[in-house]
């Protein structure tokens, strides 16, 4: 609609040119095909956006056509700007400005040498102006082009900024989910397999020990207390992460592991402690993590090995602590035709976002073992 309004003006624009200028010396007098020509200089406007350069060539094209048959002379910046300023502004400022000086020459030696205007009035009246006016159209085109394409720039940066941002929050959602998923396994499997051994004790010495029935109840209990005390910590600890309080230290370290190890006892595993090295304090997520993977290990070596004995190590070196768990049992970490569980997996997670690396698997002396080693530079934080 806009362009056919524009290429309207213009064609009424040029035949009011035409019109006016009839005995104009030494030029003919305007007829049918002048005043057509005049209407195909608009009309050819309507196509500025699908082609702007070759409607610039069009419309220069038309001029020249127009004035080679000596009708009388016209603003060639009224006709040019529109095509002038479009095909600037859809990028080919380059082109556009050479069409456009060819056809100021052009004027120039036209008013010159047909027309025989002075030098004086060509320079200062005629031909300075419609440059000028050309130059304004091309340079406008031009400084639109720049314009859109910096505003383009700057919501291509915006959209991958919002890209970006969106991305790093599915990977911090996705980082979260596991260390929920893994928190929870880590709090509730080794006290739900505890729970598991002796139930079966429970029901198998029912009827011919039940003091030793009794007993192995009490144990449930007492891991079920447990259990729900640490499942509490951990929702409380993640509520405070949903609240966006300060995250404090998980409850579950090295300093626990006693009960860790008498938990493991009454499940009927005889377990090995030992300690090597200038003992320090270790950064809270190390302590933490280290925990864990004791924790998971004595939890597979009750559940899938068939172990009776398990040793577990631990060495402080200066740069990191390397932690070993090592058990009697058939040499593999899951049950017989079984595939590997969460537990392994949520260890090397742990351990790789340390920094710090693990091996899992057959011992050589038979049994399984698990070796890991946790970088604790800055130690202490």
């Amino acid at each position: 609609m806009l362009d056919g309004l524009i290429a309207l003006l213009i064609a009424a624009a040029v035949i009011a040119m035409i019109a006016g200028s009839e005995g104009e010396a030494g030029a003919k007098p305007p007829n049918a095909l002048a005043y057509a020509m005049g209407l195909a200089m608009g009309a050819v406007l309507i196509f500025r956006r699908e082609w702007p350069l070759p409607v610039l060539v069009a419309s220069c094209g038309l001029v020249l056509a127009y004035h080679s048959l000596a009708y009388p002379s016209l603003a060639i910046a009224i006709i040019l700007g529109v095509a002038t300023y479009t095909a600037a502004e859809r990028g080919h400022f380059g082109w556009a400005a050479a069409v456009v000086g060819a056809l100021t020459l052009y004027s120039m030696g036209y008013r010159a040498f047909v027309v025989r205007d002075s030098m004086l009035t060509l320079i200062l009246e005629k031909a300075t102006l419609q440059a000028a006016l050309l130059a304004a159209a091309l340079f406008l085109g031009e400084t639109t082009r720049s314009r859109r394409a910096l505003a383009e720039e700057v919501r291509e940066r915006l959209r991958r900024a919002r890209e970006d941002r969106e991305a790093e929050a599915e990977r911090r959602i996705e980082a979260e989910r596991l260390r929920i998923a893994r928190e929870l396994h880590d709090v509730i499997a080794h006290t739900i397999t505890v729970i598991q051994v002796q139930a079966k004790v429970a029901v198998e010495l029912f009827d011919e020990k039940p003091e030793q029935s009794r007993h192995a109840m009490g144990v449930i209990g007492s891991a079920s207390s447990e259990a729900m005390s640490e499942l509490r910590s951990t929702i409380n600890l993640l509520r405070q992460v949903d609240m966006g309080q300060e995250l404090r230290a998980p409850v579950s370290r090295l300093s626990n592991v006693d009960d860790l190890v008498g938990m493991a006892q009454k499940a009927g595993l005889t377990v090995g402690w030992g300690t090597s090295g200038e003992v320090y304090d270790l950064p809270a997520a190390v302590d933490a993590s280290a925990y864990r993977i004791i924790q998971e290990s004595m939890t597979n070596v009750i559940r899938h090995s068939g172990a009776t004995t398990a040793k577990v190590t631990m060495v402080y070196e200066p740069q990191g602590i390397a932690i070993e768990i090592v058990d009697n049992g058939r040499g593999s970490g899951v049950p017989d035709g079984g595939t590997p569980g969460h537990g392994l997996t949520g260890m090397r997670e742990r351990v790789a976002a340390l920094g710090g690396h693990l091996a899992a698997g057959p011992a050589p002396d038979g049994g399984f073992r698990v070796h890991a080693w946790l970088p604790t530079e800055g130690r202490g934080q």
